[in-house]
């Protein structure tokens, strides 16, 4: 038996299915999870689109969600990068772009993850780009590790730009 719970990421504060209007996981769903519950990609998008818009949500309560390793985040992730349009920017202006949205915070793997959706993304929205999503995702990786290098509170030791090509 599934249960449909909306949990707060941030306080962990409990809603109803009508407070997090996520509807019900049994509605026009044929993608099926691990633990036997659908994914319910209407939720999913009406879940992107409330992030994207602020709607009940925080910034930084964005990075959280999308930053998530499950099927339904992943869809949700998905869902919320459809708000972007890449098309015919640089990498870096399009990163730029993409993080004025919301502050990109969390473990480093929940960040990883968030930051390969960008890079499907921004392949999809650029497709006459001349790299792969595996290339977008390691200049992307580069270009934060530069900028943290460059702007991050801890400054021990910074690493000069020409060693690092």
């Amino acid at each position: 038996v599934c249960v449909c719970v909306c949990v707060c990421s941030c306080c962990n504060r409990r809603f109803t299915k009508k407070e997090c209007d996520l509807g019900s996981l049994e509605r026009g769903s044929t993608d099926t999870l691990a633990n036997g519950c659908r994914v319910d990609s209407e939720a999913a998008k009406r879940l992107a689109k409330r992030l994207y818009h602020l709607d009940g949500f925080k910034r930084c309560d964005v990075a959280r969600h999308l930053g998530k390793n499950n099927e339904f985040s992943q869809l949700v992730a998905s869902e919320y990068l459809s708000y972007f349009d890449f098309s015919g920017l640089s990498l870096d202006r399009a990163l730029r772009n993409f993080l004025k949205a919301f502050p990109l915070m969390g473990e480093t793997q929940e960040r990883e993850r968030v930051l390969v959706h960008f890079s499907r993304r921004y392949c999809h929205c650029n497709p006459l780009t001349p790299t792969s999503e595996d290339g977008a995702h390691t200049l992307t990786c580069a270009l934060m590790l530069l900028n943290t290098d460059l702007h991050g509170h801890v400054r021990t030791v910074v690493f000069p730009p020409l060693r690092f090509f």
